[in-house]
């Protein structure tokens, strides 16, 4: 009888659990998920707007870096 009672308990566990799961989709399952990388894109597309306006204003756009110093740490 005890076995019949744990088996009954974890059953009724088991249900409980898969009736909060069931629960908390339905309140996502109206709304669109929005990509991994949303953030990022955005940021990186301010980058390339604020680039393309100062490309114009004395930066290198061609040749080879410029060699570092002999004292200059970074």
């Amino acid at each position: 009888m005890q076995t019949f009672l744990s088996v009954l308990v974890l059953l009724a566990l088991v249900a409980m659990g898969v009736l909060f799961i069931v629960r908390v989709n339905a309140q996502t399952a109206g709304r669109p998920t929005p990509h991994r990388y949303a953030h990022m894109k955005e940021s990186f597309q301010q980058r390339l707007h604020k680039h393309a306006h100062g490309a114009g204003t004395g930066t290198r756009t061609t040749g080879p870096p410029p060699s570092r110093e002999p004292g200059d740490d970074r």
